[in-house]
């Protein structure tokens, strides 16, 4: 009964739960799926989301036209509301507008489904699973124990193993191979827990921001001592990290932005995507190729969301700063008492808030010199009639042209930035070799400019950009020497 108490209370209770039961849950959590999961973005800001779903709802009005037919704006501010909590919003301190984030109970949703249908994966991988199970089981065995007699009985029997396989090989050169159906089945196993490993960011990410608003909350009040707060706050944060919770998280923290460990988690994923019977599986594929990007951004969004925990305790030992804000909540408290004390009085003698404007002064000189606008040289292009073989110039260097996924490129630089405090436009180029030609290298330079990176005109670098074919030649390039920096260092240079 005790079991069942809780199933009651959980089916009432859980945001989890009311997404399934909800009449438009096919939609919403195909609609979410497609703009988080499938893109692979954590946040996705206001303006992006609303004009999604404005098309979302345009296709929808053509197959389901009596379904959804609310505004986009009341969607997102429904999914949003409290009671319902299937999408988190909020601000960041980078950007002008807010941002969505899927919340654990949505992340809870989505990998619920995920397993139910296994979408493009089509089967359960079970026997893979056993062995999982098996392996996890008997490392858990042998590593818990203190007693070196049995750590080298296990030592010994791999020994033995590979020793065997070894002149298994060597002897008749046959090598035993997985089946298909057995490939197919452990790599649906890790994308499983890929998928499920994306979803357990967003508890660790909830423990620090339920710490920063308690944090937050007590400073408002104004009713306990620093002390008492910052107790408080750092009681909780290091209550977290004692936790199998947050001792993981730490440990992934230092697994995923180790450069050794980053690299062979590279060479694998290259390794695996060369295996022809996985050909067929193309979102399990496209899952894998973007797991060390996707996994860094969430551990980094993650500590972005802690390093907000330790920006409001500085702020909380800045002793002018506090006295400000016990000074702005006793104010609060005062103009609570008047507005109980004016309750019960006559309406004729009105309160009112009396503003003393200061004179504006604005200085001439701030305005620029007047410029002379720019004179165009008129061409009369009527009669010109470009030959065939201009034509045909012309549209093959249309054709050469290179897209640059900006997006990839700012990630390279996060990525070698996780590990190094500075690194040149050399050194990036060295870990992620250029795809798309000299145009990726100018490509580069306005990056750098753009978001604030340390361009230095007074000394050159040259760059070697090496020839994507056979046809194709080899480039040296001159630019500025770009060091490209972490965004600490870029707000402090600034």
């Amino acid at each position: 009964m005790i079991r069942l108490g809780k199933l009651l209370v959980y089916f009432e209770t859980s945001p989890a739960v009311s997404l399934l039961q909800s009449r438009n849950a096919p939609f919403v959590i195909g609609f979410l799926d497609q703009q988080f999961k499938q893109s692979g973005q954590i946040v996705i800001p206001h303006s992006d989301l609303i004009s999604a779903l404005v098309l979302f709802l345009d296709e929808l009005k053509e197959t389901h036209p009596d379904r959804m037919t609310a505004k986009p704006d009341a969607y997102l501010a429904d999914w949003c509301d409290p009671e319902k909590r299937w999408l988190q919003r909020f601000l960041e301190a980078d950007r002008e507008e807010p941002v969505y984030q899927l919340t654990t109970h949505t992340e809870e949703v989505l990998l619920f489904v995920d397993r139910a249908i296994n979408l493009d994966l089509g089967f359960v991988g079970t026997e893979s699973r056993l062995k999982l199970v098996i392996e996890t089981l008997s490392d858990l065995v042998v590593g818990s124990s203190d007693d070196p007699e049995t750590r080298l009985i296990h030592l010994r029997k791999e020994r033995d193993r590979i020793v065997r396989e070894i002149e298994q090989i060597e002897q008749d050169g046959q090598i035993s191979k997985y089946q298909p159906a057995q490939i197919r089945e452990r790599f649906a196993t890790a994308v499983s827990l890929l998928r499920q490993l994306q979803g357990d960011f967003r508890a660790v990410e909830d423990s620090f921001r339920e710490i920063t608003s308690q944090v937050q909350k007590r400073e408002q009040e104004g009713l306990e001592r620093r002390g008492a707060i910052l107790e408080f706050a750092l009681d909780s944060e290091d209550l977290l990290k004692q936790e199998d919770q947050g001792v993981s998280f730490y440990e992934f923290v230092k697994l995923i932005l180790s450069p050794s460990q980053t690299e062979r988690l590279e060479k694998v994923i290259q390794e695996v995507r060369c295996i022809p019977e996985l050909y067929s599986l193309h979102e399990g594929l496209e899952t894998v190729r973007n797991m060390i990007t996707l996994l860094q951004n969430e551990a980094e969004k993650v500590m972005r969301t802690n390093q907000r925990l330790s920006a409001t305790l500085r702020r909380l030992l800045d002793a002018r700063a506090f006295a400000d804000r016990r000074r702005i909540a006793q104010l609060l408290q005062e103009i609570q008492s008047l507005a109980i004390t004016y309750e019960g009085n006559s309406r004729d003698q009105a309160p009112g808030v009396s503003f003393d404007f200061a004179l504006d002064i604005d200085s001439p000189f701030r305005r620029s010199f007047w410029v002379e606008p720019p004179q165009f040289e008129t061409i009369d292009l009527t009669n010109f009639l470009p030959s065939s073989e201009e034509r045909r110039e012309v549209f093959h260097e249309f054709a050469s042209l290179q897209h640059l996924d900006w997006r990839r490129m700012r990630d390279c630089i996060r990525h070698l930035l996780a590990t190094e405090h500075s690194a040149t436009l050399g050194q990036l180029l060295a870990v992620h070799p250029i795809s798309a030609g000299v145009v990726e290298v100018i490509g580069y330079l306005q990056l750098a400019n753009e978001d604030g990176h340390l361009i230095d005109p007074t000394e050159d670098e040259v760059i070697h950009v090496a020839a994507a074919s056979p046809l194709d030649r080899s480039y040296q390039v001159t630019v500025p020497r770009i060091t490209f920096l972490p965004s600490r260092s870029r707000r402090r240079a600034k």
